[in-house]
């Protein structure tokens, strides 16, 4: 195989080193770009990885136009890489469950609605005759995948679609869902290529057929990188990174320490180039398996590589980026060329494009990072050449900026997406040719050369590199050591056996704890900061620095102050309240945990998925000081007609959550959370939410949340948690933080009273030696009114009658909901475990989706 590969793949770098017909870069005519498979020919990026081999590698070179940047905004977030036509048609998949045809010049051509996320590329195909449409394959979490028509044309959803494939039952034990979260490819043939989470690879006919599947033990989310006698190279969650002949069949497997979800890429020599997230990059020879070399990252490794192709048509060096920040170029026998410091996480995939004719660069790399910002590096000397920032001016939206999407490289400039749901085109050069604020020239990294220090992290993650930040008075505090020598990053973390002193002045109780790499160390307020007010933070410890190649082994000692800074957002009163017949409703939607970067990488559109309705269900009055408590309830829910909010009745979340008020500043937690994956539900030690509102029930400051889960507990992964990855701190927890989006949902149906519905008798037993206890009520549902069970959620939450305080139970798991004949809510049921503490007064509130329906005192 591998003679035939290598000559085969060398005539094709060749053929790819043009275009058609010697067009000028930024032509509007349509070139050829001589693909092996069957991809749109006319396409400069018809797939996630631009090409077969998966070398994230384009001819086009590096022409400024004279364009300037634009965006779309789609619904949600974008972690998918957009695919882009021959005539510059832009295709992209969101978190708001459409996918999208941008023009050129950024503006809707159609878009089609799916029933869940999209986060995987889409693959344009050739058209069935000359000159018809290109067909775009793409996959969904709603189980599909959708091949359909790119047509201009206002098609009716039915005559967009020209196939659709619903995947299987999950055919691994550590999945539970069947999501297609696998970039879509083109085989020869036709042969469409993509891994679904649900835990296999999968080979389609062109027809929308199965052709065969392939299940390594786990979620396959990588794009495979096809050889010309049809063999494929995958990653998996199970990892490994495997090689399948043209059959399906196995033919070698390479385990690593880590999840693979990078997609591999294949080298003109035959050498596959694949990583992990043990933070390896791996070269593997693709025709026997046999791994040739690694080469360690300080942190997981999510995106795929790339490949530069010199002009003999051989390999010259292999691009990759980890989330330690660093973008690494690789010589062929796995020795660092240059490394460039972002100091940001990145999860998006370098893209590798030609510089201008005459450049000394060679070639451009382009990634995305987490700071918002769009990277151009020079790939000869590993400086930066520009950078163009896309955070939004929004301020809510401004700190969801992480570029998680992959960048696609067009005829005239790059596109890429962003969290905060926006896609952006950024002509070539455009920075080093216009003078636009979001522009950054020149070879400097944005965090200084040599330093010892520890600075803030913003919800979303990024390094705020100052030691004047700014925080919202609702803040969880992250914190990042950050050792850098010569302009190099080190990977530092504190010393766990000596944890980082910490002090507030003015002082605010708070409680600390320590990230499982000791990069990271989380403070959190017990109350607010106060809004207007600067705090002098000192954060003192010792560090350690890995070995080389990551670090010098050097010890030390690090302290900084930083001078915090509390915006004035506007105060009040707490705009909630606790009605007869409603109460107060926020949407909660756009979750993202990026601390640690782990979660958020593999799980960066699930948690996207979570809508829960949050209700409230009590408010003591504020005292003196403008303190109270609040009861909230969250329920999850699903959009209408029109993207009205309602329950779900197939969800996993219904939970109170308990805290304080001061003004319109909230903290809510619950310690008896779980949190659904994909593989299951993982239940939370600790979950917090904090936000501020206002009087329309929006936030005027990033909101924040805070989790803490004991890692034995997270099912199926537990063990590799705790025995080979960095991820489990000292006590064994992995600790994270991230933010949320909030609004108000004034007329929400599952915040109000239900018509026709009451409580009938309510009975509490409490538990006794070693018996369970119980909670139980009848419902009453009027003559000729309906309110069916299975269409609702109803759950049972008790408190301490004296003090509010919620008993701790996992009340959505202990509930139990009967119906009569005719599927009517007659009954709920909630068992109280044995050896269950209850107070000596017991207030039992039953909750019919978000609304408190009925509430009675039990005992003193």
């Amino acid at each position: 195989m591998l003679s035939v590969l290598a000559v085969a793949l060398v005539l094709g770098a060749c053929g790819r080193s043009a275009t058609s017909g010697g067009s000028p870069p930024g032509s509007s005519k349509v070139a050829d770009y001589h693909y092996a498979v069957p991809v749109d020919q006319a396409s400069p990026w018809p797939e996630m990885r631009h090409d077969q081999a998966n070398t994230g590698e384009s001819p086009i070179v590096a022409h400024y136009d004279g364009g300037k940047p634009w965006s779309f905004p789609t619904g949600n977030s974008i972690f998918s890489t957009p695919v882009i036509g021959g005539h510059g048609t832009v295709y992209v998949g969101s978190a708001d469950h459409s996918f999208y045809a941008i023009s050129s010049a950024g503006h809707l051509v159609w878009k089609f609605e799916t029933g869940n996320l999209i986060d995987s590329a889409a693959v344009l195909g050739q058209p069935a005759s000359a000159g018809g449409p290109v067909p775009v394959t793409v996959g969904s979490g709603d189980d599909f995948l959708y091949q359909l028509r790119t047509s201009p044309a206002d098609l009716s959803p039915a005559a967009r679609v020209v196939w659709k494939y619903q995947a299987p039952p999950p055919p691994s034990a550590g999945q539970k869902v069947s999501w297609w979260e696998g970039n879509v490819e083109m085989g020869y043939g036709g042969t469409l290529l993509a891994g679904n989470t649900g835990g296999a690879a999968y080979a389609l006919h062109p027809d929308g057929t199965l052709a065969w599947r392939y299940a390594p033990g786990n979620s396959v989310w990588t794009a495979a990188a096809v050889a010309p006698d049809g063999s494929t190279y995958w990653g998996s969650l199970s990892g490994t990174i495997f090689a399948l002949d043209r059959n399906g069949h196995l033919e070698w497997t390479v385990g690593t320490l880590g999840f693979v979800i990078a997609s591999p890429a294949l080298g003109t020599d035959g050498t596959l180039y694949g990583a992990s997230f043990d933070g390896k990059v791996y070269a593997i020879d693709a025709a026997n398996g046999k791994v040739e070399w690694t080469y360690p990252t300080a942190d997981n490794i999510y995106g795929s590589p790339a490949l530069i192709t010199g002009p003999s048509g051989r390999t010259t060096a292999i691009v990759v980026a980890s989330t330690d920040g660093s973008v690494y170029a690789l010589s062929p026998g796995g020795q660092l060329i240059w490394r460039y410091d972002t100091g940001a996480v990145i999860r998006s995939s370098p893209a590798v494009g030609a510089a201008p004719p005459g450049d000394p660069a060679g070639h451009i790399v382009y990634v995305g990072a987490a700071d918002g910002r769009l990277y151009a590096i020079d790939a000869s000397s590993g400086q930066r050449r520009w950078s163009f920032d896309t955070t939004s001016t929004n301020p809510v939206a401004r700190d969801r900026n992480q570029l998680n999407s992959s960048p696609a490289l067009g005829t005239t400039g790059v596109v890429i997406g962003s969290e905060d749901g926006s896609v952006w085109s950024v002509p070539y050069d455009y920075c080093l040719h216009a003078k636009d604020p979001r522009c950054s020239v020149g070879p400097g990294a944005p965090l200084p050369a040599d330093a010892t220090v520890t600075y803030l992290v913003t919800p979303s993650g990024a390094t705020e590199a100052t030691l004047d930040p700014t925080a919202a008075a609702t803040s969880v505090l992250p914190f990042r050591l950050v050792v850098r020598r010569k302009g190099v990053a080190l990977d530092a973390g504190f010393d766990a056996r000596n944890p980082p002193r910490v002090t507030i002045d003015p002082s605010v109780p708070f409680t600390t704890a320590l990230s499982g790499d000791g990069h990271d160390l989380f403070v959190v307020p017990q109350g607010f900061l106060q809004p207007g007010a600067q705090y002098r933070v000192t954060i003192s410890g010792d560090y350690k620095v890995a070995p080389p190649p990551l670090g010098d082994g050097s010890t030390g000692a690090v302290q900084t102050t930083l001078r915090l800074s509390v915006p004035a957002t506007g105060a009040g009163p707490l705009p909630l309240s606790v009605g007869r017949n409603s109460v107060s409703a926020l949407d909660l939607t756009g979750m993202a945990i990026p601390l640690p970067a782990f979660l958020s990488s593999v799980n960066a559109i699930g948690f996207d998925s979570y809508d829960w309705i949050v209700s409230t269900l009590s408010i003591s009055p504020p005292d003196g000081q403008g303190d109270g408590h609040v009861l909230l309830f969250v329920v999850g829910a699903k959009r209408g007609a029109g993207g009205s909010e309602t329950v779900d009745p197939a969800t996993s979340f219904a939970f109170p959550l308990e805290g304080t008020y001061h003004g319109n500043m909230i903290s809510v937690a619950s310690s008896d959370v779980s949190l659904t994956f994909s593989f299951g539900s993982v239940p939370m030690q600790e979950f917090m939410l904090r936000m501020q509102l206002n009087r329309k029930l929006d936030s005027p400051s990033p909101p924040s949340l805070y989790g803490v889960s004991h890692c034995a507990d997270i099912p199926y992964y537990g063990p590799l948690l705790l025995s080979v990855t960095d991820l489990c701190n000292a006590s064994g927890d992995l600790v994270a933080s991230g933010m949320y989006q909030v609004s108000g949902l004034p007329t929400s149906p599952a915040a109000a009273r239900p018509s026709g519905v009451s409580v009938g008798s309510m009975t509490l037993t409490r538990p006794s030696g070693g018996s369970a206890g119980s909670f139980g009520a009848t419902v009453n549902v009027a003559a000729g009114m309906r309110y069916p069970a299975a269409a609702h959620v109803v759950t049972v939450v008790l408190t301490d009658a004296k003090t509010g305080a919620l008993v701790p139970l996992d009340y959505h798991a202990l509930t139990t909901v009967t119906a009569g004949a005719t599927g009517q809510l007659d009954g709920v049921t909630l068992r109280i475990p044995a050896g269950t503490a209850l107070p000596a007064g017991v207030t039992a509130t039953v909750v019919t989706d978000a609304f408190p329906l009925a509430t009675e005192q039990f005992g003193a």
